[in-house]
């Protein structure tokens, strides 16, 4: 009777909404590629989740501190400033600082409310990082945070927090570059290093610092598969986002299939949803085949201006850095709103970073980040969750957005203003997002190609809006004062619906 019920229970799990019979996925990439982006994340649009580790404690430079403290041309200054703050490498390695990352402030039911003011539908954090520290309970590797340093399962405690208050989870993970992550990019400091007994080439650490000295990048991804199936078996996460990688390299490949078709497998069991975000990572190449996945660029570094299907950009809260560092300075509210905005119109979405002191305190300065998004998505988000985007992204210069950094380009949301017009649509509903309050006392939108106009309506508006239509386009009138910050939308009605 057991067995009858454990095959109905499997049989239902692997059913999809319409009733039709899902296949199990196989460990290919054909069939990986066959797994449909879920309606869920379409419509969410907004999610968060947090750099936060054992970078976090010295707060210095960047969350790559774990590599650059070894590396004594390190741009930054990382290597004397370790020496000067904490000791010499010989006497003061990474692993040193594990017991002082303790998250003794970390309240996951904060952090969870927090995420929800702030309107975003799906949130998390780097569950590991590029230094191989876990912010899970693990069995697989004893260097997590339940083991060392805050002795808590701090995903596990965020995890149940977000959850009950409704929200979808994430999982970030970063460890596929661990191997010879540590150690400096320069390979003359390497034997002096191991003369002078630096801890990257002790054995006795080599399940944390992870190279070519003492240990096989084959047991390397051995563990990586068996933690990331940790992640995966006990918090059910509904996405799933992986940092670069040599994720189709041999002796990689098949680890990474097979886990992969596990976690996609294991979604209908849950009753789940689930997707993996594929990176445009820095090599210009994705992580995955580009057919896999829901595409993901990393501040939309070297994102086109239209891509064909859904996707997501991950963004810092920080300028030049992901993790907490002393003095740091952060994106403004405007930036992100805009950025939001400009990017849902396009057919994505936005996955913003938090950047949490080492105690487990999300700063002030973010938080106010967050309200402020949360309260413009109470007025608004009626033109951004569930939308998908119109025949025309918008109206306005895409070139003015667009900057170069070296061979790499950008997105800058900084020069923005009235007649920058972005449109949504959801059912027989057309809406246009003006990204700025107009001078002259109105706005134009000029996309419509003749589709007559039923009604026009300013979303959180207290008052009934003038407009009219002509050859020149839809005219609104400002009405007063701005009422809200940021962005403006309107709810367009068209004679016929929406085309």
């Amino acid at each position: 009777m057991k067995m009858r019920f454990a095959a109905l229970s499997l049989c239902l799990a692997l059913t999809t909404a319409h009733g039709q019979q899902r296949k199990p996925v196989e460990a290919d990439w054909t069939s990986l590629a066959s797994h449909e982006a879920p309606a869920w994340l379409q419509d969410a649009k907004f999610g968060i989740y947090a750099h936060w580790g054992v970078y976090s404690v010295p707060a210095f430079g960047h969350e790559w501190y774990g590599k650059r403290m070894y590396d004594p041309k390190d741009n930054r200054g990382t290597y004397e400033h370790h020496r000067k703050t904490y000791g010499t490498q010989d006497k003061f390695g990474y692993k040193d600082l594990v017991p002082m990352f303790k998250a003794e402030k970390f309240n996951a039911d904060e952090w969870a409310e927090i995420v929800r003011q702030s309107g975003a539908r799906y949130a998390g954090t780097a569950v590991v990082h590029h230094d191989g520290f876990l912010l899970w309970r693990s069995k697989v590797s004893r260097w997590n945070a339940a083991e060392m340093g805050p002795k808590r399962d701090l995903y596990g405690e965020l995890v149940k927090a977000l959850r009950a208050k409704g929200l979808k989870i994430v999982a970030t993970e970063h460890h596929m570059r661990t191997f010879n992550w540590y150690l400096p990019v320069d390979q003359s400091f390497w034997e002096a290093q191991r003369k002078a007994k630096f801890d990257l080439y002790d054995p006795s650490y080599a399940d944390l610092y992870w190279n070519e000295f003492t240990g096989k990048k084959s047991d390397f991804m051995e563990k990586w598969q068996a933690k990331l199936l940790e992640v995966i078996d006990n918090y059910k996460p509904d996405v799933l986002w992986f940092d670069g990688g040599d994720f189709t390299a041999p002796g990689v490949e098949g680890h990474v299939l097979k886990t992969l078709a596990h976690y996609f497998n294991s979604g209908p069991k849950w009753r789940a949803q689930v997707e993996v975000l594929n990176k445009f990572a820095g090599t210009k190449k994705f992580n995955f085949p580009r057919e896999f996945g829901m595409l993901t660029f990393e501040a939309g570094r070297d994102r086109p201006a239209q891509v064909d299907r859904p996707w997501i950009d991950d963004l810092s809260i920080a300028k030049g850095t992901w993790g907490y560092v002393e003095g740091m300075t952060l994106q403004n509210t405007r930036e992100v709103i805009h950025g939001l905005i400009d990017r849902v119109s396009r057919g994505g979405g936005l996955l913003l970073s938090l950047a949490p002191k080492a105690n487990g305190e999300i700063p002030e300065d973010q938080k106010a980040i967050l309200r402020e998004m949360g309260d413009w998505l109470k007025v608004n988000g009626e033109a951004i969750y569930g939308t998908r985007s119109w025949r025309v992204y918008g109206e306005g210069s895409t070139e003015k957005l667009m900057t170069v950094t070296g061979r790499n380009t950008g997105w800058k949301f900084d020069q923005c203003g009235a007649e920058d017009i972005r449109f949504t649509r959801k059912g027989d509903a057309l809406y246009a997002i003006a990204l700025g309050w107009p001078r002259n006392g109105s706005w134009l939108i000029a996309s419509l190609d003749g589709a007559k106009v039923a009604s026009v309506s300013m979303l959180g508006g207290k008052a009934p809006l003038k407009w009219s239509q002509g050859a020149e386009g839809l005219r609104i009138q400002a009405p007063g004062a701005p009422q809200g910050k940021y962005a403006y939308s309107f709810k367009i009605a068209l004679q016929g619906g929406v085309k």
